[in-house]
């Protein structure tokens, strides 16, 4: 199955409520899927993974805490990228060429290109975004990275920096590229989260029009 980019938006958007996070870093994520689909990566598994934590935790997952300039786990889990990406966009015009933006232990790092990105072509900035064995350049609206990069679904450390060396010759990420299938199993996950967010049918919502009301024409 390849959904269209805007039922990737739509379904993550759901998914990650009926997971438990809240309204605003839903959207977030929703956004951050529709980005990687439509730069061709697998945006599935990662949010997937991601969505599984959030919902073994309730929807209250611990906020990452500064520490000597690197933004680490508050306990044993690895960093959240759906508070991580969300806390990049809001530094990403704070940092210098002397002070990036530095986390510890991160799981599916991959979900903070999209803040990346869309951070770079907000501020008309160039930026880079590096853990070991990945390396990214966002320049505007464009996106270019090593030929080979490693995702791992959880890193020691992820670096996003100003960045003002000239684009290095790599390959270029273009927006549009063909969608990458979602898997049965992925998408059976996605749709029970969000199965979550629909209201139980009940006299009161049959009352007030919802459904076929209380009228049955079988």
């Amino acid at each position: 199955m390849t959904p269209a980019l805007n039922e990737i938006e739509s379904m993550v958007l759901k998914a990650a409520r009926g997971a438990g996070l809240t309204w605003g870093l839903a959207e977030e994520m929703a956004q951050a899927a529709r980005f990687l689909a439509d730069h061709g990566f697998d945006w599935a598994a990662p949010v997937v993974d991601c969505l599984a934590e959030v919902d073994r935790q309730r929807g209250e997952v611990p906020p990452p805490i500064e520490c000597d300039g690197t933004w680490i786990p508050a306990g044993t889990e690895p960093l959240s990228p759906a508070l991580c990406g969300p806390l990049l966009s809001d530094l990403a015009g704070t940092i210098t060429i002397d002070k990036p933006l530095r986390f510890g232990r991160m799981a599916e790092p991959l979900l903070l290109l999209p803040f990346a990105g869309r951070s770079a072509e907000r501020l008309h900035c160039q930026f880079r975004l590096a853990w070991p064995g990945a390396d990214f350049t966002c320049s505007g609206s464009g996106l270019w990275c090593a030929p080979e990069i490693d995702l791992p679904t959880e890193v020691e450390k992820v670096v996003f920096s100003l960045d003002e060396a000239a684009i290095p010759a790599t390959r270029r990420i273009d927006r549009g590229l063909e969608r990458q299938p979602i898997a049965d199993h992925l998408r059976r996950q996605l749709e029970a989260w969000v199965h979550r967010t629909y209201v139980p049918a009940s006299l009161e919502s049959r009352l007030a029009g919802a459904g076929a009301g209380l009228t049955d024409n079988d």
